[in-house]
């Protein structure tokens, strides 16, 4: 698998960081499609996402040594194929030397984030981060699902959060829009509108 071999500098900005894992994602894509079509790049996106929750997610110490920079390139990728399973495909053992050749198994998650929202464009789907006050039943899940797909004209994937402290209503957010119900929002918003009103009545009476 052709995989970029591209540096970027510490100091560099998030968003240089975002871009670079984009392009190992597109790299790793590009790969599986070849490979095997769409059912190769779906697998190799669970394949990458469940390496992620597994190994990375679940114990710090792995993760932490992995992306250090106090650590050579040749320990680390022995590390790596203790903790690869024996099954591991080769388009992951692929993605993973390279990282480790570049210094940049740092960038493990956010090419797993840059790759799911590849498959998400390509598959038409788009991913909702949705914060409510309770539980959502099935019906409540149903009814958002569908008004999102009218407003977005594509297919939502809910990620639902409970949040008490909400009181009630909910956020819903795509990308960088955010839609706020929820009551906190609406009493917070009651009690900056009596503020103003009331310091506006105080100047007057001045």
């Amino acid at each position: 698998m052709a995989l970029p071999d591209t540096h970027d500098t510490v100091l560099e900005a998030g968003s240089v960081r975002a871009r670079l894992a984009k392009v190992y994602a597109e790299a790793l894509l590009a790969a599986a499609l070849k490979q095997g079509g769409p059912t190769a790049a779906d697998a190799a996106g669970e394949e990458l996402s469940a390496f992620v929750a597994d190994i990375l997610d679940r114990d710090a110490v792995v993760s932490g040594f992995l992306a250090s920079p106090a650590v050579g390139k040749k320990t680390k990728a022995a590390a790596l194929d203790a903790a690869l399973p024996g099954q591991a495909s080769e388009l992951l053992r692929g993605l993973l030397a390279v990282l480790a050749r570049n210094g940049r198994l740092d960038l493990v998650r956010g090419v797993a984030a840059a790759y799911r929202q590849l498959l998400d464009e390509r598959a038409g789907r788009v991913r909702v981060k949705v914060t409510a006050a309770t539980e959502l039943t099935d019906d409540q899940r149903d009814a958002l699902t569908t008004h999102l797909a009218g407003m977005l004209k594509q297919e939502p994937i809910l990620d639902v959060r409970v949040d008490p402290d909400l009181l009630g209503g909910m956020v819903v957010q795509v990308g960088d829009r955010v839609f706020d119900t929820s009551v906190r929002t609406r009493l917070s918003t009651l009690r900056t509108l009596l503020l103003d009103r009331g310091s506006s009545y105080a100047v007057q009476r001045d």
